[in-house]
């Protein structure tokens, strides 16, 4: 059997259709869900790329591989973590898998050395061998800029878009960076001083003030891009039904972190907006997997998951053990409707992802369960910036009403397992 992950950057679980979301946005992942399973709660590992990728494809948190800023990801790259660990691309290269994904020089790491310019003509060339592929489309990333008749789609009826809202949706539609005032990128640190930096996609920044009035009109935008992203993903599944591959592979919809879209004032998530969180916009992200040869159809799981837990998943699916080390778990329990399941999913985050300029030491912990968040905001630097934050999902699913010194035993109860995750030694740093 083949293995195939579509991983559309910034995708939000809340804006498809098949979980709850009111615009019709995503009709062939709505499809897909019908023939597979939803997970309605999947959280990850970040709120920027790369750490939670590198969760998803390994079953470890971030504290746990390492690479969740600049300086780490370098170390990762030079090969100074992980010196001897084998990941589980190398198990399934070992077991007669072709490994193939994007971004070859960011994530050769993993254990993968074939890089795929083009998906669909990435499947015709493996058509004959045992794949596992992955493909990071990135139509949900900044800038949101759908063509037509998505751009105009799902703008709220009655909804005008005033000059002032049009300007700053001029903005949003050419630049992916997107900061508030008096915020700076490492890209503008460094375009300053001369300095070009290698880069998956062309980067451009703007430094906008995102109104109230302007949050149905960006809203209707994203939505565009989804619906766009949901035809690219309609094309590759239709690409492995021409070569009758379709039921012989396991297709994996997900995403690496969510998207804020105002919620907290700012547009997109850490390396874009620099006001990186972890609340549920920025972390939860949808999760489907298709296989009707070993997966029911149409069945929606509501247990809390986390990306970590993915890669369990497949490998039970294949029949190979997951390497010992590894913190996440098998979904299949769940599946088979065995309730014994963690309840915590743990994240971490650089309010600035990977646009973090030298000697900003900030990192955002968080523990969530299905009825609480709790949140670690830490800066080294300034002691003043480090606060604790409680959250009661089940009654504020928004996040709004810190409960930290409200409900002092619950918090000190999440204060301690957040310590103890937070202090926990990573194996990889000396392999």
């Amino acid at each position: 059997m083949n293995i195939l992950f579509i991983v559309p950057d910034a995708l939000r679980a809340d804006n498809l259709h098949c979980y709850g979301y009111p615009n019709q946005t995503s009709p062939f992942i709505d499809k897909l869900a019908k023939e597979g399973i939803l997970f309605k709660n999947t959280i990850s590992t970040s709120s920027h790329t790369m750490p939670g990728i590198v969760s998803m494809f390994t079953g470890l948190g971030s504290i746990t591989h390492g690479v969740n800023g600049p300086k780490e990801y370098e170390e990762w790259n030079n090969g100074k973590l992980w010196r001897a660990w084998q990941t589980p691309f190398n198990i399934l290269k070992e077991n007669g898998y072709k490994i193939a994904g994007c971004d070859q020089w960011m994530y050769s790491q993993l254990g993968y050395d074939t890089e795929i310019k083009d998906l669909s003509n990435a499947i015709e060339e493996y058509k004959n061998e045992k794949f596992f592929m992955w493909w990071a489309p990135y139509h949900t990333h900044l800038p949101y800029n759908p063509g037509d008749p998505y751009d105009e789609m799902f703008i709220p009826e009655g909804y005008k878009i005033s000059e002032s809202t049009r300007k700053r949706l001029e903005v949003i539609k050419t630049k992916m960076i997107l900061h508030k005032p008096g915020l700076l990128s490492q890209f503008e640190e460094d375009l300053a001083k001369g300095i070009t930096r290698r880069s998956t996609h062309p980067i451009t920044v703007a430094t906008l003030t995102v109104e109230k009035e302007d949050k149905p009109a960006i809203m209707a935008l994203y939505d565009g891009e989804v619906r766009t992203q949901d035809e690219e993903i309609e094309n590759y599944i239709k690409k492995l039904d021409e070569l009758h591959l379709l039921d012989e592979t396991i297709i994996v919809i997900t995403s690496g972190h969510g998207e804020e879209i105002g919620e907290r004032g700012s547009i997109g998530h850490a390396s874009c907006s620099l006001a990186g969180t972890l609340y549920d916009e920025s972390v939860k992200v949808p999760l489907i997997i298709r296989y009707p040869k070993a997966l029911p159809k149409g069945k929606v799981i509501d247990t809390q998951v986390s990306l970590i837990d993915i890669m369990p998943t497949m490998f039970e699916i294949i029949g190979l053990d997951i390497p010992k080390e590894t913190e996440g778990q098998s979904l299949m329990p769940l599946i088979r409707e065995k309730t014994d399941f963690r309840e915590e999913a743990y994240s971490e985050t650089r309010p600035c992802g990977f646009q973090l300029r030298e000697g900003d030491e900030r990192k955002i912990y968080a523990i969530r369960t299905p009825d609480w968040k709790f949140i670690y905001n830490y800066d080294p630097n300034n002691k003043d910036n480090c606060k604790y934050e409680l959250y009661d999902l089940k009654n504020d699913s928004g996040e709004k009403r810190n409960l930290f010194n409200k409900k002092t035993d619950i918090a000190n109860q999440f204060k301690e397992k957040l310590d103890k995750w937070i202090k926990k030694p990573s194996f990889l740093l000396n392999r």
